[in-house]
């Protein structure tokens, strides 16, 4: 018998995605979603955290890899309005590059502590990888990513972390210390590239386990491949 918050799914609002993954993402998971540099990982986030906020929840969006006004600017250009969302306190962007002097566990629990002050139903790391960057072992990144896990599950926040693969590098700890694991990839379909979409692993979910295509425009889109 599935406990009760497995059968509380916090709808993505991406065409494709939430029929694929039993209608959406357990509340109170941590989501990885992995990818290669273009694949569109932030854009797949950006329009979760969006089409949340619109929907009523309350989302904190950290990017890292990217400064908070870079980031409002290219949400723009995807048809993200995020300007009317943030002061109607619906959706809160913190830029982690000012925290990078920091201690890793610092950061964590500023994002947490700002998901609890907005009342935040959903948190978004952009990315998860540019913090482990920060360990200098391997033992300190799995001490790390086990802190980030058991901290985040323990507030019942439903997160998703974004990880980068650069030179066909296969997903590593972060894949194995979350609760779902989604890969974006791009691939070469004669002369163009394209991209694929598939759910490695999601806990308590019953889903698809095909290659999707994936559509780019003003509404990210995943398809039958």
């Amino acid at each position: 018998m599935k406990e009760v918050a497995t059968l509380d799914r916090l709808k993505t609002g991406v065409v494709g995605l939430d029929e694929i993954i039993e209608g959406g993402l357990i509340r109170g998971d941590i989501h990885l979603l992995a990818g290669g540099p273009g694949s569109g990982k932030t854009v797949l986030a950006a329009n979760v955290a969006y089409n949340a906020a619109i929907a009523g929840e309350n989302v904190v969006y950290a990017t890292f890899e990217e400064s908070a006004d870079y980031f409002r600017r290219n949400a723009k250009l995807l048809g993200l309005e995020l300007a009317s969302l943030e002061k109607e306190g619906k959706l809160a962007i913190i830029d982690l590059e000012a925290l990078k002097g920091q201690q890793l566990e610092t950061n964590v629990s500023t994002l947490i502590q700002a998901t609890k002050d907005s009342k935040g139903s959903l948190l978004v790391i952009d990315s998860v990888t540019a913090l482990l960057l920060a360990c200098e072992t391997q033992f300190e990144m799995r001490t790390f990513m086990k802190s980030v896990y058991s901290s985040l599950k323990s507030e019942h926040i439903t997160t998703i972390l974004t990880g980068s693969l650069t030179n066909g590098a296969k997903i590593g700890l972060e894949g194995f210390m979350t609760d779902s694991v989604m890969l974006l990839e791009n691939w070469e379909d004669g002369v163009q590239m394209k991209t694929r979409f598939v759910v490695l692993k999601m806990r308590g979910t019953n889903h698809s386990r095909k290659y999707h295509s994936v559509v780019f425009g003003p509404k990210f889109a995943i398809s039958r491949f």
